[in-house]
């Protein structure tokens, strides 16, 4: 979410700012479970099918929220995460019946109204967190960023393989990030035990408003309107062994 008004990739009040810059937001960081990343026992091939054996024995992040509108039912999504030596597996599957998509442009930024999905990544210890953006038919919008929404598009994911592709039901997606570019953020160590943070996100447009999309948030920090940009909607993660 950068809201500032078979495909493969190559490559309010005071109070309320002062909420979002803390991260407390409605919910504490420390009350979410750290979700335990399942080990790869073979890497899996990016090509956005998500048909390796790999995605059928790891339970997937299915329960996202529609951000901000509290009993909505969200559009079916689920994200996957998986790591090995080589660097960190995600992938993404999302039913959409009205996929509001164009093939990738050299404008990065033609991704912010479009579907998609969105994987952040941020190191502990670090100030600035990773978002990676990718859209149904492959278009990629990635950049740097620092609370509070101090974004850096000169940040590029150039070395993580990504790849996108439509469904009988909607979109794909999946990538992989080496080890190189995770230390690269500030990921101290890779191996059973390392931790960080993540956040999993989705932008469901429809066409006829374009205007009005649903943010789908696999953490809800229940903040008036929809930002992804706040500590409170990232989880901890840790590499199992």
């Amino acid at each position: 979410m950068n809201m500032r008004n078979t495909t493969v990739i190559p490559r309010t009040s005071s109070f309320l700012i002062v909420i979002l810059l803390t991260g407390c937001a409605h919910v504490s960081r420390d009350a979410v479970m750290a979700l335990h990343i399942t080990r790869l026992s073979e890497p899996l091939h990016v090509d956005g099918r998500l048909d390796e054996p790999g995605y059928q024995r790891v339970t997937p992040v299915a329960d996202f929220k529609v951000a901000s509108q509290p009993g909505v039912e969200a559009q079916p999504t689920r994200a996957w995460l998986q790591w090995n030596e080589a660097g960190l597996w995600f992938a993404f599957a999302a039913q959409d019946a009205t996929i509001v998509s164009a093939p990738p442009t050299e404008d990065e930024h033609a991704v912010d109204s479009r579907d998609r999905v969105e994987i952040f990544l941020w190191p502990e210890n670090s100030r600035r967190y990773f978002c990676i953006e990718i859209a149904p038919d492959g278009a990629v919008h990635d950049y740097a960023a620092r609370i509070y929404r101090r974004f850096d598009d000169s940040w590029t994911s150039s070395d993580t393989r990504l790849a996108a592709q439509r469904t009988a039901d909607g979109y794909a997606v999946e990538g992989f990030v080496p080890v190189a570019a995770l230390r690269a953020m500030g990921v101290r160590g890779w191996k059973p035990g390392t931790g960080f943070q993540v956040g999993l996100y989705r932008a469901d447009f429809r066409s006829e408003t374009p205007e009005d999309p649903i943010w789908l948030t696999w953490v809800e920090p229940n903040l008036p309107k929809p930002d992804f940009h706040v500590r409170a909607t990232f989880a901890p993660v840790v590499l199992a062994p």
